[in-house]
């Protein structure tokens, strides 16, 4: 009875074990992919198709963005 309880407690500790790993090992893979989906951004083709395009810094923007919102204010 006794070496039954140890065999028990064993696979019972080896259990939780490989659970904990597995379950560690989906978080840190589920992470991994949000991030990299965080650098993907889809935008709307005149209102047709979806094209995929890439996140960047925002401060590379700025200058297009301020010449395109003073052509707009012109228009």
């Amino acid at each position: 009875i006794e070496t039954s309880f140890r065999q028990i407690r064993l696979f019972a500790l080896v259990f939780i074990c490989l659970c904990a790993l597995v379950t560690g090992f989906a978080v840190w893979n589920s992470y991994s992919f949000a991030e990299k989906q965080r650098q993907k951004i889809y935008v709307l083709d005149n209102g047709k198709s979806l094209m995929l395009a890439l996140s960047q810094d925002m401060a590379q923007n700025r200058p297009v963005e301020a010449k395109s919102h003073v052509r707009r204010f012109h228009e």
